[in-house]
């Protein structure tokens, strides 16, 4: 199960393991994604979950629009 804590909105799932060591998402917004375990991170679709922020000097994918969220 990947979720928030307890009393936070937000996005959960369940998954169930594969053959090939990944994940599948079984329900929920990660339904039908993959979730790759990393040493140090999830992967999961375009998702990276760290136990700590990236750092702000690293590079974003894609870049950031400076005119903001949009």
């Amino acid at each position: 199960h990947l979720g928030p804590l307890p009393g936070r909105g937000g996005r959960a799932s369940r998954f169930a393991p594969r053959e090939d060591g990944t994940w599948v998402g079984l329900d929920g917004y990660y339904a039908g994604e993959t979730l790759r375990i990393a040493p140090d991170h999830l992967d999961l679709a375009t998702f990276v979950f760290t136990r700590t922020p990236y750092d702000p000097e690293a590079p974003v994918p894609g870049g950031v629009d400076e005119r903001g969220w949009a």
